[in-house]
């Protein structure tokens, strides 16, 4: 085995925890929606979309109901024979299989020749090709030949369509010939529609539409009304005792406590009132859940824009604190009620953040810097006031100044705060409604922006063909590394698994995507097992990291899908069987699925499979369908059949595996003894520019 063996025991990590990048599903795209009433047609359109999704059961399942049920085509038949033959091996073709190709193979024969009906002929005749280099060792060149011409004239979507779905039946000499008129295509293809500026977006949530502030008008809880009015009532009641003490006293002193009174009014309707904070005090800490979501994401999006100069920053973190702290409670209020991710508003908070980066840099005031020199003259004429009015008044009657004082002080007591807070809502009402309604329109203008610049994400379709594209290309590497040709590999299997600290998002009822993969590739051998390991950076189709191993097909000791225990140490992760967590460890770890390559040198290949936490499951999704699809679309339900042979098997898997190819054949030869078999073949379809008067299958 090589030193730079590349086991999953160890890898590095950045993260203190794999999962702690959110997914979401688009709830949105229906795609893959289907129920048990809906026609025929739906059914085969939804079994297209599994297909071009890269979930072919899935689709062979809806597409043979939908022909069985009458929806009955060329193109039907075309798609159920990619869908029968995609993600197979040819001795992954059994009885139920052969007997789904015959019966799309006859109705093709029901309707008259088109562009369709020609593309299930080359597919046919591929496998005719592959069946007759097995069953004599070598192929037979013309036949391959006239295949290969007979697809190249096929319109280049079938070509595409044909070339990913009959990956892996097709080996050997023709397989080599599609890759080497292929190579350039799988070039392109792999960048193709703009890939490197639109897979982002397919990780974006869908924006949620903001929400119009509704600022009420000012008012008072029916308590407070009776607190309030019963305060009033006593500081008028003191303020006229007060009065009419002083009118027994000095004019001129009254005349000035009543200017000084009226300079102090003047200012608190025009600067007091309109400056005053009127909310309550805003929470600094949430409780898990939305609130402490939505608190963290306007920390990080505020952080992201701060200031490059780092003497700066703390000026910003104080300026902003209760911009941040308004802005948080506002969230909360407005979509709390019917969100439970920040996610569809994640554009709304990096907006905001952005916005006041602005002001900040443009100098303006974003926190208020306590009462402004207007309001404290008018508190100190009060205070003077007041002063000026208790000697007037003490100068007439000292016992009468201290109850007109304690009846003014328990009035003041019981109104004074919640009135200025009612009078200060009702001086800046209008002022609030008309800043509601321009923050409103700003916020549309942004939210338009950003859904069109979100309006070509991909479909999950070109998601699942980019993804293909990526093995192909992976494969042909690996292949030109070690020197060898399709006729050197017996088979092969790709595995995929999400990459550390990589985002994730999938649409309803569909397969997860991720920003970044690991992909395994097993090239099965006379040798041996040649495996290669590389990190996909799928925004840009970068391909990295690469490590590879060889090993002897004794060396596997088990394969198999368990359930794992993963621990973060030291920015590593390690994976665990279930039989080798400790009782103490179980707090750490994150128990996963995952399946294991065991060898005899107690080394492990271990490929994890998504366990749709995190955001990823839909409340209307079945979670064991789900699990199965994870399962399959990551090559791990195709790579278990094969590699827990080779493990019972060792070195005699070889000549097993070719035994069992010899029993599918015959057991095919067998199946056209039947008379149905042979009366669906009566006027067999032909190649352009052929002959052919056999059967589809007959050599």
């Amino acid at each position: 085995m090589n030193a730079g063996w590349p086991g999953a025991t160890n890898i590095a990590m950045d993260d203190a925890h794999v999962d702690a990048q959110i997914g979401y599903v688009d709830g949105n795209v229906t795609i893959y929606s289907i129920s048990e009433s809906d026609d025929p047609q739906r059914k085969y359109q939804v079994g297209r979309n599994y297909l071009d999704g890269g979930m072919p059961r899935r689709a062979e399942s809806l597409i043979m109901e939908a022909a069985m049920a009458g929806h009955r085509s060329n193109e039907v038949a075309y798609y159920w024979v990619l869908a029968t033959l995609s993600e197979r091996s040819f001795d992954h073709l059994g009885p139920d299989e052969f007997g789904n190709l015959w019966a799309a193979y006859a109705m093709a024969d029901e309707f008259p020749r088109d562009a369709w009906r020609q593309a299930v002929a080359t597919v046919i005749e591929f496998v005719r090709c592959i069946i007759e280099e097995e069953e004599r060792g070598t192929p037979d060149l013309d036949r391959f030949s006239a295949a290969v011409n007979a697809y190249r004239a096929l319109a280049k979507d079938r070509q595409d369509e044909i070339h990913r779905h009959l990956e892996m039946i097709m080996n050997g000499w023709i397989q080599d010939q599609v890759e080497f008129l292929e190579a350039q295509h799988v070039q392109t293809m792999r960048l193709s529609s703009d890939r490197r500026n639109r897979v982002w977006k397919f990780f974006e949530p869908v924006p949620t539409a903001p929400r119009r502030i509704i600022s009420p008008g000012p008012m008072l809880p029916p308590a407070k009304r009776l607190k309030v009015i019963t305060g009033a009532a006593l500081v008028g009641l003191g303020v006229l005792w007060t009065i009419s003490l002083m009118a027994s006293g000095g004019q001129a002193v009254s005349i000035v406590a009543l200017a000084l009174v009226l300079v102090w009014l003047i200012v608190t309707v025009k600067v007091g009132l309109p400056q005053r904070r009127t909310t309550e005090s805003l929470p600094q800490k949430w409780t898990p859940g939305f609130g402490a979501a939505v608190s963290d994401s306007v920390d990080h999006w505020f952080h992201q824009s701060r200031p490059a100069d780092p003497m700066v920053v703390q000026q910003w973190l104080w300026d902003t604190e209760p911009v941040r702290a308004k802005l948080k409670a506002e969230l909360v209020h407005l979509y709390g009620g019917d969100h439970a991710r920040v996610g569809p508003i994640r554009w709304l908070i990096k907006w905001h953040a952005e916005s006041t980066a602005q002001q900040f840099r443009g100098g303006v005031p974003l926190r208020s810097g306590g009462p402004s020199a207007a309001v404290m003259v008018g508190n100190a004429a009060l205070a003077i006031a007041g002063l000026f009015a208790l000697i007037s008044a003490a100068s007439a009657s000292f016992l009468g100044m201290l109850g007109a004082a304690l009846v003014l002080g328990i009035g003041a007591a019981m109104a004074w705060t919640d009135a200025l807070r009612f009078l200060a809502a009702a001086v800046t009402h209008s002022r609030d409604i008309a800043e509601a309604n321009r923050r409103f329109f700003a916020e549309q203008q942004e939210y338009e922006r950003w859904c069109a610049v979100l309006a070509n994400r991909p479909t999950d379709a070109e998601m699942a063909t980019w993804l293909d594209y990526d093995k192909m290309m992976i494969k042909s590497f690996a292949m030109k590394h070690y020197g060898l040709s399709n006729r050197d590999v017996i088979g092969h299997l790709t595995l995929t698994e999400a990459a550390p600290r990589c985002r994730r998002a999938r649409v309803l009822y569909g397969p997860p995507r991720y920003s970044a993969y690991v992909v395994l590739l097993f090239l099965l051998t006379e040798g041996g097992v040649r495996q290669v390991t590389v990190d996909l950076d799928f925004a840009t189709g970068a391909i990295h990291d690469e490590r590879r191993t060889t090993f002897r097909y004794e060396m596997i000791a088990s394969a198999r899908v368990t359930e794992v225990g993963v621990r973060f140490e030291q920015g590593h992760r390690r994976v665990m069987a279930r039989e080798e967590i400790r009782s103490q460890e179980q707090h750490a770890l994150v128990l996963r699925r995952a399946f294991r390559l065991s060898l005899v040198n107690s080394q492990h290949i271990d490929v994890l499979v998504d366990n749709y936490e995190h955001g990823l499951h839909d409340r209307r999704e079945n979670i064991r369908f789900l699990a199965a699809l994870a399962l399959d679309t990551s090559g791990v339900t195709g790579a278990l059949r094969i590699l827990e042979a080779v493990s019972a098997e060792g070195r005699e898997w070889l000549a097993h595996e070719r035994a069992r190819r010899q029993r599918r054949l015959r057991d095919f030869r067998e199946s056209q003894r039947f008379p149905q078999a042979f009366d669906v073949l009566r006027t067999p379809m032909s190649l352009p520019g052929t002959q052919q008067e056999k059967g589809p299958w007959d050599g």
